[in-house]
């Protein structure tokens, strides 16, 4: 098994949704796709009424995780911003993906076994209020002033951590409390993390702890309130911590909770029970308040923070397409009466075609068109090697046979698993007038005999490149008229299927007969394959082909 599918990832249910098991992700070459229908990978309960059945797809590039929504009806959110369908957006460590009713920490670590754990205080004598976060009653004049003062800040925030630091203060000004604590979660299981803690709240075995019920109710994107009325009437978690008073407040990403802000006031073991300390009048609305402010400053900062992750990638992709067009022919190869150009479009950034001219000796030249299965880096990586052998083999003996029977061999050992080369190739020869080819599972070769005469250039056929290192390649030899074109075209263009707003939902594809169209009623060789791309982007209704789609023309 290759490296790449080894690669695993893992999806941590967050507290407040339904009871599930972490989702272990493979970096299979297809992609996880996730959702509630049976041929889904990584399947979801059957019972879960706003997933999709084929919800969104989880995929592994060689360098990084992607999610892309399939245009799922109650959508996918990412740090709480929502996707466009089919636009794969990039992953990093602990974003939060949100498909209803859970939210998702995305992780390649693995499920977390450490972090701080709550201390479990579920007895039902537990005594704790819940308020929504937009119930507020008036707030006293010094809380709206210090709510007022503190907004400037809090949206000024440059990172998480100082975004953090300030809720802190703010919290413990307001409250009246003099713990605080900003926390994020790391599973269902009651793990935190502890982003920013002020005056260190410990409980009698040193270590910070937070009350899982106030946790709990939080988690469902409510204010949780714990303040004991009387000495009587003792909740488990002043048992157990020493506290008088807490308020736990989600701060939310739409409707993700992405952390917490966590305050309370815990006595000393000389402390008698009778010294707690109580939260000032509407210490709720305030925080509630204060969550909502925190909440807005934190999406914006995710906001930024995946345009900037999306513009290093595409600033990535775009460096490395330019460099990618460096190894096709920028100008037409002449040799002898041959002439070859050709045009390559990548369907995304990244191409996985490549086409080739190479002036051989005694008035022969070599031309070729190969297809990496799939999209992306992979793919890219895979096509600028092969390129590059095939070239060599092409120029040192011009065999063509002989040099692709080689390059199967090259490819069959490096490829990932799931990738194989679909290959046409062959020597034109200007003194025995004929092509001598291999076409290698690709099959979109076509030599034209004047106007109106096409004939498909598809023997010497075999599997693709890179499947089989025991196969043979044998070339097949067609004779060339005295004058004329041979077109070599990738599946590209072949299988674009038409804009269905046109057709009424029927997909029709603009097939070889397109092609074929398009080539007899063409006038000026020159333009063919200009006029080609333009007819075939004309058909599918946008110039955002769907696949990589290249052309390769061949005059004499």
């Amino acid at each position: 098994m290759d490296t790449v599918s080894q690669v695993r990832a893992w999806l941590i249910p967050m507290p407040g949704g339904p009871a599930l098991a972490p989702l272990e992700l493979h970096a299979d070459p297809a992609g996880e796709i996730i959702g509630r229908h049976e041929s889904c990978t990584v399947r979801l309960p059957a019972d879960a009424e706003q997933v999709s059945r084929r919800h969104a797809q989880l995929s592994y590039d060689g360098q990084r995780w992607h999610v892309t929504d399939l245009e799922s009806r109650w959508g996918t959110f990412l740090n709480g911003v929502k996707l466009p369908a089919h636009r794969p957006a990039a992953l990093s460590e602990r974003d939060l993906l949100r498909i209803v009713p859970w939210t998702f920490s995305f992780s390649t670590a693995g499920v977390p076994r450490a972090g701080l754990l709550s201390v479990d205080d579920s007895p039902p004598q537990t005594m704790i209020r819940s308020f929504a976060t937009d119930m507020a009653k008036p707030l006293a004049d010094d809380m709206l002033a210090l709510l007022l003062e503190g907004a400037t800040s809090i949206h000024a925030a440059e990172s998480e951590d100082a975004l953090a630091k300030l809720l802190l203060d703010i919290a413990c000004r307001g409250t009246g409390l003099p713990n605080a604590a900003v926390l994020r979660p790391l599973d269902a299981g009651g793990h935190l993390q502890v982003v920013a803690a002020r005056s260190g709240p410990t409980c009698d075995c040193g270590e910070a702890c937070f009350s899982r019920s106030l946790l709990a109710v939080a988690a469902q994107g409510r204010v949780a309130e714990l303040s004991p009325q009387s000495e009587t009437n003792v909740s488990e978690s002043i048992v157990q911590m020493r506290v008088d008073s807490a308020l736990c407040v989600p701060l939310m990403l739409g409707g993700t909770v992405a952390a917490y802000l966590y305050v309370d006031s815990r006595r000393n073991h000389a402390e008698p029970m009778a010294n707690f300390r109580t939260l000032r009048p509407n210490a709720s609305g305030f925080c509630a308040a204060l969550g909502k402010m925190a909440g807005l400053a934190l999406a914006n900062l995710k906001r930024i923070e995946i345009e900037r992750r999306a513009a290093t990638i595409d600033a990535e992709l775009h460096a490395a397409a330019t460099a990618q067009k460096w190894i096709l022919p920028r100008e037409p190869v002449v040799c002898g009466p041959f002439t070859c150009s050709g045009e390559s479009r990548a369907g995304q950034y990244l191409g996985g075609d490549f086409f080739d001219a190479i002036a051989l000796d005694n008035g022969r030249m070599a031309v070729a068109l190969g297809d990496v299965s799939g999209h992306g880096i992979a793919a890219s990586v895979l096509m600028t090697a092969a390129q590059g052998f095939l070239h060599a083999s092409l120029a040192e003996h011009g065999d063509v046979a002989k040099a692709v029977n080689a390059l199967n061999k090259f490819v069959f050992p490096r490829r990932t698993e799931g990738k194989f080369i679909t290959l046409w190739v062959g020597v034109f020869d200007a003194n025995t007038r004929t092509v001598t080819y291999v076409d290698a599972g690709h099959g979109y070769a076509l030599l034209a005999h004047g106007r109106g005469k096409v004939q498909k250039l598809a023997d010497g056929d075999g599997i693709p490149v890179g499947l089989d290192p025991q196969v043979v390649y044998a070339a097949a030899t067609a004779a060339l008229p005295e004058t004329g074109t041979a077109l070599i075209l990738s599946d590209g263009l072949i299988e674009q299927s038409q804009d269905v707003s046109q057709t009424g939902g029927d997909r029709r594809q603009f097939d070889l007969a397109g092609v074929e169209g398009v080539l007899c009623g063409c006038e000026n060789d020159d333009k063919l394959v200009k006029g080609l791309f333009a007819a075939v982007c004309q058909f599918a209704g946008t110039t955002s082909l769907a696949d990589d789609a290249t052309a390769v023309l061949m005059r004499w």
